[in-house]
C-alpha cells in the first residue's frame, strides 16, 4: 500500500485546489478499498497460523475447531473480496465519468492519469494477493498429502505410492480407501476424516476466492498498457516539441547566415566594382 500512496503524493504536488477537491471522494473510495485489503492480509496470515496448528495435532476435537476458525476467516475474505470487487467497479465508472467534468479532468491530465495510477495500482496488489492465497491452498494441498504419507507410514510401515495418497484423498468416504487403509485405527479414521473435510471446505472457498481476484485483477494489464501508452506519447510529444523548437532555432541560425552572406557579398561586389573604376581612370 506504501507505494500507491507514495504515487498518489507525488502527483499531488502538480495539483491545484480544484484538482484536489475533485480528488478528495476518489480518495476516500481508495482508503475503503484498503481498508478491506488490509483486513484480507491480516486474516491470510492468520490462515497461515492455523495451518501450522492443524500440522501439529492429532485431536480430532482439535481440528473440528480450527476447521471452524479457517471458515470464519474465509467467510469474512470473501464479504471483503466482493466488497472490493463492487468498490472497484465504481472507481472505475467514477473515473471515466469524471474526464466530462472538466476539460481539466480528461483523459491524459493530471489528475486523471492520477486517478488511473492509484486504481491500478490496488489492482496490483490484488493480483499479489491472489497468488498469495494461492500459494496458501498449494501449501495446504501438500501438508495433507505429507499427512497422510506420515500416517499410511506408521500404520503399513512402507511409504505409499502417489496413487494410493490420491486414492486415500479421493476415497476419504464411509467405505472407502482412506477407512480400508486405516481399519481398526477409530482415532485415526476421525483424524483423517476432520482433515479431509477440513481441506475440501478450503479449496471450495479458495477457488470462490481466486476467481474473485481474477474479475479485480485481470484488466490490471490492459489499463497498464494504456497508461504507459500514455506516459510514451507524452513523451513522444516532448521530443517533437523539443525537436520543433531546435528546429526552429536553427532555421533562424541559418536565415541569419544567409543574411550575413548576403551582406558581404554585397560588400566585396561594391569593391570589386570601385577598383575596377579605378582602374578605368
Amino acid at each position: 500500500m506504501k507505494d500507491i500512496e507514495a504515487e498518489a503524493d507525488l502527483e499531488i504536488g502538480q495539483f491545484d485546489t480544484t484538482d484536489e477537491e475533485n480528488l478528495s471522494k476518489f480518495f476516500e473510495d481508495v482508503t475503503l478499498i484498503k481498508n478491506d485489503m488490509e483486513e484480507i492480509s491480516n486474516l491470510l496470515l492468520d490462515l497461515q497460523d492455523l495451518k501450522q496448528e492443524a500440522k501439529t495435532t492429532h485431536s480430532a476435537k482439535v481440528l473440528r475447531g480450527i476447521r471452524d476458525r479457517i471458515n470464519s476467516d474465509m467467510i469474512t475474505i470473501l464479504r471483503n473480496a466482493r466488497n472490493i470487487k463492487s468498490r472497484l467497479e465504481s472507481l472505475d465508472h467514477s473515473n471515466i465519468e469524471n474526464r466530462n467534468v472538466s476539460m481539466a479532468f480528461t483523459e491524459g491530465s493530471h489528475v486523471d492519469r492520477t486517478r488511473m495510477s492509484v486504481t491500478n495500482g490496488l489492482r496490483v496488489k490484488l493480483r499479489e494477493m491472489m497468488i498469495d492465497f494461492q500459494s496458501l491452498r498449494e501449501q495446504i494441498v501438500e501438508d495433507h498429502k505429507q499427512g497422510l504419507k506420515r500416517r499410511y507410514y506408521n500404520v503399513i510401515g512402507e511409504e505409499p505410492s502417489e496413487e494410493m495418497v490420491e486414492k486415500m484423498i479421493v476415497g476419504s468416504g464411509v467405505g472407502g480407501q482412506l477407512e480400508k487403509v486405516f481399519e481398526g485405527k477409530a482415532e485415526l479414521v476421525l483424524e483423517n476424516s476432520e482433515r479431509q473435510e477440513a481441506l475440501k471446505e478450503i479449496q471450495r472457498s479458495l477457488t470462490e476466492l481466486h476467481y474473485l481476484f481474477l474479475d479485480m485483477a485481470v484488466l490490471v494489464e490492459t489499463q497498464g498498457e494504456n497508461i504507459n501508452d500514455i506516459e510514451n506519447n507524452v513523451a513522444q510529444g516532448a521530443i517533437h516539441i523539443n525537436g520543433g523548437t531546435n528546429g526552429l532555432f536553427y532555421a533562424k541560425q541559418m536565415n541569419n547566415t544567409r543574411n550575413w552572406a548576403c551582406w558581404i557579398a554585397a560588400l566585396v561586389l561594391l569593391l570589386v566594382l570601385v577598383w575596377i573604376i579605378c582602374l578605368a581612370f
